[in-house]
């Protein structure tokens, strides 16, 4: 693990007087912080900031790490990749990923390879995709109207985590998710997750090589993902070089990373390389995604004219029909109502990123080496910038609640040169999620049904989220 120990350090200020240590938050001897952090590290982080401000210090046994919650502090971070770069070859997601776009930290392989697949996440191409995520959701609308009667509970968290799987699925191979199952599941999603960020927070975690059950448990489902992606990406190969077509319908996402090439030497990417950006891609679109609609449904639950207004505008564009390409358009408080949730719930709530060199970040020295945790949830919660902000308020997301407001205020895809590369697909994919659902469906909570969150890599709910489904009726409404 690359850290910095726990000694306090300077560094000259931009005025050339050294610059102090910023404020550390109280933690155990030795321990310093890793038990607050194992429990809930955004309730420990959040209490930091509380007590600290913007820049805290928080020690995990000889490790220590800056917490930055400031939307003016994670500009300078997110913005200067030559102060402030990617996690090193110990970043435990590069277990999961390997060197794909979000864990590279190499800047000229990252460079070449976010040119060649930038292409393949424009919105004009991943609007060429419509129709398999429409699919997916017709599908998802079908199912549930067959397993549940009006009013039955539903874990909305896992099925959201089933459809948006399905339509990843559909969209990087051209196949339902059943088809992929064996290898990349919810379950399989869940272990590797786990196992990332435990390893990502505790500097206690056992080599990877060691014969525990969980790294056996993790290898176990890092083989099946492995085995069932270089398979499909083999049959690829093979069907392009003995001039087989896939079939009818446009290239999917694996044909366009297979197809992609670089400008200055004509070269493709290795197996592994598209291997990584398939894994990336999996998780970017699917569990993030499920995340935030399941967060956005249990917020509508809890505000009744919000969700009076979102089901006016669907029942408005829609009738008794799925969406459209063009509708979502016309359908501007769906996607609002999906904004707010990801600034509330941020799906992957901590950015992490590794000093390169000696400098100073908000009048505090922060030495080369040290680790920081940029905290999107404090960061969308910050005073400053939003006006009661534990309050769901969609309307923060419209042209006129935009206005003004400070550019790194809100940034659930990050910012600066890392933006993520499918932040396009994951919003097409949530507005056409959240206005098929939400025209057949109101979803509400179960009052016994305890609801908290529990951040891992992403930002679960941790018990799931129990809601009972009813079916909307009505001239519009109806099924």
């Amino acid at each position: 693990m690359t850290a910095t120990r726990g000694t306090a350090t300077t560094a000259p200020s931009p005025s050339g007087a050294a610059a102090p240590s910023a404020p550390e938050a109280r933690g155990l001897p030795v321990l310093g912080s890793v038990l607050d952090f194992r429990k809930d590290i955004l309730d420990a982080m959040h209490q930091g900031w509380r007590d600290h401000g913007d820049l805290v210090r928080y020690r995990l046994g000889p490790v220590v790490v800056h917490g930055v919650s400031s939307p003016e502090l994670a500009g300078e971070v997110l913005t200067d990749s030559a102060t402030y770069g990617k996690l090193g070859p110990d970043n435990p997601l590069r277990l999961i990923l390997g060197e794909g776009l979000l864990t590279s930290d190499d800047h000229e392989s990252w460079m070449r390879n976010r040119r060649m697949m930038q292409p393949i996440y424009t919105k004009q191409a991943i609007a060429r995709m419509f129709d398999s995520m429409s699919e997916s959701t017709a599908n998802q609308v079908a199912h549930m109207a067959a397993t549940y009667r009006s009013g039955d509970v539903v874990d909305v968290h896992e099925e959201m985590m089933r459809v948006t799987l399905d339509i990843v699925s559909r969209c990087m191979f051209s196949t339902d998710v059943e088809q992929t199952r064996d290898g990349i599941s919810p379950e399989a999603v869940d272990v590797a997750i786990n196992y990332a960020f435990d390893r990502l927070q505790n500097p206690f975690s056992p080599p990877t090589q060691w014969p525990t059950p969980r790294n056996r448990r993790f290898q176990e489902v890092m083989k099946g993902i492995d085995e069932m992606t270089y398979g499909i990406i083999a049959e690829r190969r093979k069907a392009a070089a003995d001039g087989v077509s896939r079939g009818e319908g446009p290239p999917d996402l694996l044909d366009m990373m297979l197809d992609v090439r670089d400008a200055d030497t004509g070269e493709g990417m290795s197996d592994r390389e598209v291997r990584d950006e398939v894994i990336t891609t999996f998780g970017a679109g699917h569990e993030t995604t499920a995340i935030t609609l399941t967060w956005a449904f249990y917020l509508l639950s809890g505000n009744r004219q919000a969700m009076r207004r979102v089901q006016d505008e669907v029942d408005e564009v829609l009738g008794d029909r799925m969406p459209t390409m063009e509708d979502l358009a016309a359908m501007p408080y769906a996607l609002q109502v999906f904004e707010e949730a990801l600034r509330l719930y941020p799906s992957a709530p901590i950015v992490p990123r590794l000093v390169l060199k000696d400098t100073v970040l908000g009048g505090h020295s922060v030495p080369a080496g040290s680790r920081l945790l940029v905290n999107l949830y404090n960061i969308h919660r910050h005073e400053r910038h939003w006006t009661e902000p534990e309050r769901f308020d969609p309307d923060r997301f419209s042209p006129e609640g935009k206005k003004g407001r400070h550019r790194f205020a809100h940034m659930p895809f990050g910012a600066g040169p890392h933006l993520c590369i499918g932040k396009h697909f994951a919003l097409m994919e949530a507005h056409l999620l959240l206005a098929a659902l939400v025209r057949r469906y109101e979803f509400r909570h179960v009052p016994a049904h305890r609801v908290v969150n529990q951040a891992s890599i992403t930002l679960r709910p941790r018990y799931g989220m129990s809601m009972t489904a009813h079916a909307r009726t009505g001239a519009r409404g109806a099924p």
